[in-house]
């Protein structure tokens, strides 16, 4: 979405969960966001707005530094995310048209209300569409980025097999560069699959695009060199969610053990969380692949802005 010279400006936040890098850039009002299909916007869950040539974009904490870069195929794209918290901040294309040479990833913008309901629409309607028209006059654009350049292979699997059970189904996938890859035993990911799956609007999943399903720990296997395993935990610190160090894609959402003292101090609720947590270890299914997410039946929208404290503070 270009600045045009009639529209007014607004001021427009955005930041990484951990907050080591906050922005802020003038736009016109967000009614229409830009989603691509290829590789690495797939797995990332990106949504994407351009600024255009007169979005004065500024950092206001942290600097460009701050973020690590990845690229691929020919290079001219790079992506750019937090190295602690793996958001996907922005994506630069130096030698691209000037209303065209940064795209920032909306999702890493606080949003609430209107702007969340956008978000979770864009991600989660029909993905075969063009256009898909989110109400209020809001749309997402649909771009066929699998077209575009060599065809993307994705990287073979090579880790131990988890747990099979009777009309389970393997599935691999990867992180986008294939140094962190995951497998899962599950019942068919199509039309037929009735366990739970679910899009929360949550601080962590609106930023990383998670779509999540939750098997037992012995239905996955993460692997990889652990160097190249990054781990986020924050809030109540019960789980991590783990990415690739090198391509920031985010795999999965694994538990941290709890000192006897910090288990003591929880909740009944939170007891009953933690069990669960022990015993689940939650896949990201943008990773996975020969998954048509379009074909799934509808994910669960979870409110975990408002039920899971403590609330996020943007910084």
């Amino acid at each position: 979405m270009a600045t045009t010279e009639t529209e007014p400006l607004r001021t427009y936040r955005g930041n990484c969960h951990c907050g080591a890098f906050v922005y802020e850039v003038e736009l016109p009002e967000i009614k229409s966001v830009f989603q691509c299909n290829c590789s690495i916007c797939h797995k990332k869950g990106y949504l994407w707005v351009f600024p255009g040539e007169a979005g004065d974009f500024r950092v206001v904490k942290g600097t460009d530094d701050t973020l690590t870069r990845y690229s691929f195929g020919p290079k001219k794209l790079t992506h750019k995310f937090c190295p602690t918290c793996a958001t996907p901040v922005m994506g630069e294309l130096p030698d691209g048209p000037p209303a065209q040479q940064r795209a920032l990833n909306v999702g890493a913008r606080p949003a609430s209300g209107r702007g969340t309901e956008m978000l979770t629409r864009a991600r989660t309607g029909t993905r075969n569409a063009r256009r898909q028209h989110l109400g209020s006059g809001e749309e997402a654009d649909r771009f066929d980025g699998t077209a575009i350049g060599d065809k993307y292979v994705p990287p073979e699997y090579k880790g131990a097999l988890p747990e099979a059970f009777e009309g389970s189904k393997l599935y691999t996938g990867s992180c986008h560069c294939g140094a962190v890859s995951v497998a899962l035993t599950s019942k068919p990911l199509d039309e037929t699959f009735d366990e739970r799956t679910i899009e929360c609007n949550c601080s962590i999943c609106e930023r990383n695009g998670y779509y999540w399903v939750y098997p037992e720990n012995s239905r996955v296997v993460l692997s990889g060199d652990d160097a190249n395993i990054g781990r986020y935990s924050f809030a109540r610190h019960m789980l991590s969610k783990t990415f690739c160090r090198r391509c920031g894609v985010c795999l999965t959402n694994e538990y941290k053990p709890l000192s006897e003292e910090q288990r003591a101090a929880l909740s009944a609720q939170g007891r009953v969380f933690d069990g669960y947590a022990q015993s689940h270890h939650p896949v990201n299914v943008r990773v996975l692949q020969g998954v048509d997410l379009g074909g799934m039946k509808p994910p669960s929208r979870n409110d975990g802005a408002t039920n899971i404290p403590p609330p996020y503070v943007n910084p």
